[in-house]
């Protein structure tokens, strides 16, 4: 007769196989074995680790109570909570978690059990975003999430084609039965430059072009089908326009023009612009840079006609004053008193000014000069 005691811990349990076949599952406690002639082996399994692997003799032999089991599909997770709180994502396949564990309770009747397996079903795309916590655990095979800011949007493609264009917020989608990216385009207002763009004028005249344009995306399906770069189309439409409105004219028409000029590129790029989902909000010219050599010799036309200039005005005050002197003379001869006058003011000035009078007189002048008092 073969006799065996068995203690069984808290944090575990125990299957009894009896010539390797399961036939009793143990809780925790002693227990006396009597198997006479037979050979008895005990299996021990430790609770303390809430996931599990039994096989199908074992685990027939565990009752519900103490042990969830979820077998999960192709297109469903789950997620392991332990305390409320979630420790692990599980895959396909099949999953058991001990539940012996229970949480405390003032009843008689035993608590929940603090380890739980929740089913998720990932078959569908659109799914709410989840919690942080449970995020951290989840593969990115398995989920993909974006955060559109005010002024920006969400592309979703779904297997490769356009599904849908969400608002600003954020957003999640489940990868697991389907190929799903979110694309983030931004709205707002940016700017382009295109410096030293080399064109000729009409006149055969080489210079530097910079251009500046303000844009934004004004339809983001439209951006994302049609190009691949769509920044790089609108610098090239940049670029063809000034080259044509710059070699229909001579250097002089565009430097009048400037701003005719840069009306017409707006117009032309602006078209160009539209067909890739951009709207072309404000375009200008902000520089034209000429040749060393041309700049010297424009320098030179202008300061000849700034002295062109100076010499009218001063050669149209020379007039004046001539014919004001003529017009003084011809009064002047017509009225003898004025020209008395005249002295008289010359030596009421010069008197003014002298503040001693020195005479020299000559040999023989003495007896002559008679001074009168009064």
């Amino acid at each position: 007769m073969s006799i065996m005691r068995v203690d069984v811990g808290q944090n575990e349990r125990a299957f009894v196989l009896v010539d390797e076949k399961p036939e009793r599952y143990l809780v925790p406690g002693r227990y006396w074995l009597i198997h006479p002639f037979r050979k008895v082996r005990l299996v021990r399994v430790s609770t303390e680790q809430p996931r599990v692997q039994l096989d199908a003799a074992l685990l027939a032999l565990v009752p519900e109570a103490d042990l969830q089991v979820i077998e999960l599909g192709a297109d469903e997770r789950a997620i392991l909570f332990h305390k409320g709180r979630p420790v692990r994502w599980l895959g396909r396949g099949l999953h058991q978690a001990w539940t012996v564990e229970r949480l405390p309770s003032r009843e008689l009747t035993p608590g929940a059990p603090t380890v739980r397996m929740e089913r998720v079903d990932t078959s569908g795309v659109a799914t709410a975003p989840l919690h942080d916590d449970v995020r951290a655990l989840v593969p990115a095979s398995d989920y993909t999430e974006a955060t559109a800011t005010e002024g920006t949007v969400v592309l979703r493609y779904v297997d490769g084609v356009l599904d849908a264009e969400l608002p600003p917020g954020r957003h999640a989608a489940w990868t697991v039965a389907r190929k799903v990216q979110l694309a983030l385009i931004d709205l707002r207002e940016r700017l382009l430059h295109v410096t030293g763009q080399e064109v000729m004028t009409k006149d055969r005249v080489t210079l530097r072009l910079n251009l500046s344009a303000a844009f934004r995306v004004s339809d983001a399906r439209r951006l994302a089908v049609v190009s691949r770069a769509p920044d790089d189309v609108l610098y090239l439409a940049m670029q063809l326009a000034a080259r044509e409105a710059v070699s229909e004219r001579t250097l002089d028409e565009l430097l009048a023009s400037r701003e005719a000029v840069a009306e017409s590129l707006f117009t032309q790029v602006k078209d160009r612009a539209s067909t890739v989902g951009l709207e072309l909000l404000r375009f200008g010219i902000k520089d034209v840079v000429l040749p060393g050599e041309m700049k010297e010799l424009l320098n030179r036309v202008i300061q000849a006609q700034k002295e062109a200039e100076a010499n009218v005005i001063m050669r149209r005050e020379e007039t004046a004053a001539t014919r004001s002197m003529a017009q003084t003379a011809k009064v002047l001869a017509e009225n003898p008193l004025l020209v008395r006058l005249k002295e008289l003011e010359a030596y009421k000035d010069l008197a003014s000014k002298v503040g001693q009078v020195h005479l020299v007189l000559g040999e023989g002048a003495v007896p002559t000069l008679q001074l009168k008092s009064h």
